[in-house]
């Protein structure tokens, strides 16, 4: 059977305060009574010391007749609750205090049910009755025998049992009083952390139902409920947007394939019916929806290749300068189209070590997009330099510009940012290739940035380690 966590915490919390309160307990139990009974063991000595001297100021007083009444013997076996008897050398008997002095310990002893009850534990009974006996002399004489009788191992008086009673309710109060506290906190610290978990699992079942847009809004000071917290509104927050891309790309790729096929199957209609004749020029109109066609499933062919994200580099040493104007020149028919210039700025011949044909997927990428979102008889400049040993490549074009609400998504995973900004320039594509472009570049260990507005167009800046780059 299962056990919430808060029922667990509170449980556990209990149980080791318990455990800590009997070894507390047992532990400070086992050192009063060594203590306690080292203590009473050695007053014990001290009043038998005392008897002693009482005993021999009165002989040294009169060695005749002493006076043991005279010099306090009587009261102070009254009130150290002890039994004296003195006999001379002859065994007769010259002082005898009788059990009087004893009566206060079994008075004492049956003042109560739990006094009777503590006198047995503690051997406060007459049955426990002690003696002791020792010689009396006189100028190296014997002259008598003195005979000490006292209840218990060392003579423990009824104030010495309350005390000793009065700690241990102490130890079993105070070990009361620490449970209730200890319970009281535990049920806190078990709420604090329980609750909040609670409301993680909700919210992870509520995302594995679909409910992307639920969130955890849990404030502790705890740090590792904090970041699970934030850690499942990032993913809910990542798998929302995610969803939105999808089922945006869902609905582009539908619009875009819809489109060429309705122009094919509407020419092959035509030359069904003999409306149309196959000339060359309508056959290479759907040849050309064809190859539209193509297009996209290539696109979505890489859409594949970034999931698996399964790029492995074949690097090599070749001229960053020849590689550059070779892409250029493969790109002159389109600029050319758009009646667009270019401007190269190379300032070092440079040589770098990376995967070639990735580089140049990188450059068609940017180049492509440049272009596409140039506007007619514009300009692109393509500049590379090295600065605080870093290679940086820039591609800037003075287009249309990128909105400051999709700035911030551009390299986001099958984001296209405004469809205006697409369909103002008649442009098609998947939202893939800038998110492919930034898993290139930092493949090579690099950075890609960019800056862009809708009045002065759009700069991509690529940074490389110098690590990467081999300059003559």
């Amino acid at each position: 059977m299962k056990i919430s966590l808060n029922k667990t915490l509170l449980i556990s919390f209990i149980s080791i305060i318990l455990i800590s309160l009997i070894i507390t307990g047992i532990t400070s139990t086992y050192m009063i009574d060594k203590e306690f009974n080292i203590y009473l063991f050695k007053e014990h000595e001290e009043k038998i010391e005392n008897i002693k001297s009482i005993i021999n100021s009165a002989i040294s007083q009169n060695p005749v007749s002493p006076d043991f009444d005279g010099v306090g013997l009587n009261k102070y076996a009254l009130a150290e609750e002890y039994l004296i008897k003195i006999v001379d050398a002859n065994n007769n008997l010259i002082f005898d205090t009788g059990m009087y002095p004893l009566m206060g310990h079994e008075n004492n002893s049956h003042m109560n049910m739990m006094g009777h009850m503590m006198g047995r534990m503690f051997g406060n009974s007459l049955e426990n009755y002690n003696e002791e006996t020792y010689t009396i002399s006189y100028d190296d004489k014997k002259i008598g025998t003195v005979t000490i009788g006292y209840i218990g191992p060392s003579n423990i008086s009824g104030e010495a049992i309350k005390f000793k009673f009065t700690l241990y309710k102490s130890i079993l109060i105070s070990s009361f009083i620490a449970i209730i506290i200890s319970v009281l906190i535990g049920i806190i610290i078990s709420r604090q952390l329980g609750i909040p978990i609670r409301k993680i699992t909700t919210a992870s079942k509520n995302i594995r139902e679909g409910n992307l847009s639920i969130r955890t809004n849990i404030k502790t000071r705890v740090e590792e409920i904090s970041q699970l917290s934030s850690s499942i509104n990032n993913l809910a927050s990542t798998l929302e947007k995610q969803e939105s891309l999808r089922n945006r790309l869902t609905s582009d790729m539908a619009h875009e394939i819809r489109t060429p096929l309705t122009t094919i199957k509407s020419h092959i209609e035509a030359f069904i019916d003999g409306i149309w004749k196959p000339t060359p020029e309508k056959l290479n109109d759907c040849y050309d929806e064809i190859n539209r066609l193509h297009s996209l499933v290539e696109n979505l062919e890489d859409i594949n290749k970034l999931e698996k994200a399964n790029y492995v580099l074949n690097k090599s040493i070749f001229s960053l300068n020849d590689e550059l104007e070779k892409i250029i020149n493969s790109l002159i028919p389109q600029f050319n189209k758009k009646n667009l210039k270019f401007n190269l700025n190379i300032k070092d011949n440079i040589k770098v070590f990376m995967d070639k044909d990735k580089f140049k997927q990188i450059m068609y990428n940017l180049l492509s997009n440049a272009i596409k979102y140039s506007y007619d008889n514009g300009i692109i400049n393509i500049s590379s330099y090295i600065k605080n040993e870093r290679l940086y490549i820039d591609v800037q074009d003075f287009g249309i510009g990128i909105s400051s609400k999709d700035l911030p998504h551009i390299f986001d995973h099958l984001y296209r940012g405004d469809l205006s900004r697409s369909r103002t320039q008649n442009t098609e594509g998947s939202g893939i290739g800038l998110t492919i472009t930034k898993t290139l570049v930092e493949a090579h260990n690099g950075t890609i940035k960019v800056k862009s507005d809708n009045i002065n167009g759009t700069v991509f800046t690529i940074e490389f380690p110098l690590s990467k780059v081999l300059k003559n």
